[in-house]
């Protein structure tokens, strides 16, 4: 399988996740299910192997998985994960602060 037929995959497993979660009344973004799939699949406990294709069971138990994980009540992990990638997706490096204000300091 190719790296973007994988990449298709795990998308549309994503895109499955979100549906379900907002079916159960659970918004959360496909950001924070994205890492949730891939947490799963990068721990070794789950017996899933990145380097080759899932099974049509394999699916199953990914999002098995991870619905049971985000669906959670009142989870402080999946809690902490959302916010770190909060924290992530809107921090602003000082480089990039500095560089984007750079206008506002006048040449002496």
């Amino acid at each position: 399988m190719s790296q973007f037929d994988s990449e298709r995959v795990i998308q549309n497993i994503v895109g499955e996740l979100v549906q379900e979660c907002t079916r159960r009344r659970h918004v959360l973004t496909e950001t924070l299910v994205a890492f949730m799939v891939k947490a799963v699949m990068l721990d070794p406990t789950n017996g899933f192997d990145v380097n080759r294709k899932l099974t049509e069971p394999e699916m199953e138990k990914l999002k098995e998985l991870c619905l049971e994980k985000l669906l959670a009540p009142f989870s402080p992990s999946r809690d902490s994960i959302n916010m770190q990638l909060y924290f992530l997706m809107n921090y602003t490096s000082q480089r990039q602060y500095t560089s984007d204000f750079s206008f506002y300091v006048s040449p002496n």
